[in-house]
């Protein structure tokens, strides 16, 4: 409770702040519209935020889900096999700098406009912050409890499911908060480069008919949407190693 009202006196004094600066220096509504006006908009236009944000969320959700699945096949071959990291490392890096703004019509060609390429931006932008962190907790693993499981003949596949992975955990949800946000970025970036329909087209239609408090009322929702990730990842994160905290506290 004290959280949400902590959190509620911020938003609070943020809208305060945005009123304040709009009167004291004169800011034309067609630049900055009063945060009533914006919340007049959003109220008035609901269903077509609500429409443009789940397809936008759609896209953010399924390419995250399933840059997880590639990080995490990767974090755990580069954890069994050395060999592999020292060769596929380099390729994974010079993939990342790819700038994604250029290959985004590429990849447009291959899969065609809409919710494909979204996935597969959202996919290429979010998978690297949650490999690095994925090996970098795999990595984490105490050196005395791996010594033990060896010392009892456990092998690699018992070493990382009751050591290695345990650890690991808090470094993946790490990773998964940069990645949310990122996955959020993403998937608006390809609806700006393809057309699609999210809240990426919403706002550049928004622009383009000067409908600045429709424009505003889509930034800020895109702003909750990445804000709602990180608090539903943090959760997750807190339920999840809930055990860990215990044992702390036990020690």
């Amino acid at each position: 409770m004290r959280r949400f009202v902590s959190t509620g006196l911020v938003i609070m004094l943020l809208i305060g702040a945005w009123q304040a600066l709009i009167i004291g220096l004169s800011i034309p509504a067609y630049l900055a519209p009063t945060p009533k006006a914006v919340a007049i908009a959003a109220i008035e236009n609901a269903r077509i935020l609500l429409g443009q944000t789940a397809l936008t969320l759609g896209a953010a959700g399924l390419g995250l889900l399933i840059s997880t699945a590639f990080a995490t096949l990767f974090a755990l071959l580069f954890t069994v096999s050395r060999k592999a990291a020292q060769t596929a490392m380099p390729l994974l890096l010079v993939f990342r700098s790819a700038p994604v703004a250029a290959v985004a019509p590429l990849i447009t060609l291959f899969v065609g406009r809409g919710l494909g390429t979204g996935v597969v931006v959202v996919t290429i932008v979010s998978f690297f912050p949650l490999m690095i962190n994925l090996v970098r907790g795999l990595a984490s693993a105490d050196r005395a409890a791996l010594e033990l499981m060896h010392v009892y003949g456990a092998g690699t596949v018992k070493q990382i499911r009751y050591v290695r992975i345990p650890f690991a955990l808090p470094y993946f949800f790490t990773g998964l908060r940069i990645a949310g946000a990122s996955a959020i970025l993403g998937a608006m970036l390809s609806e700006w480069i393809t057309g699609a329909r999210g809240l990426g087209k919403l706002i550049l239609d928004s622009g383009e008919m000067r409908e600045t408090e429709l424009l505003w009322a889509a930034v800020l929702t895109s702003v909750l949407c990445a804000l709602s990730v990180f608090a539903a990842t943090s959760w997750a994160e807190q339920r999840t190693l809930r055990w860990k905290h215990s044992s702390l506290s036990v020690s």
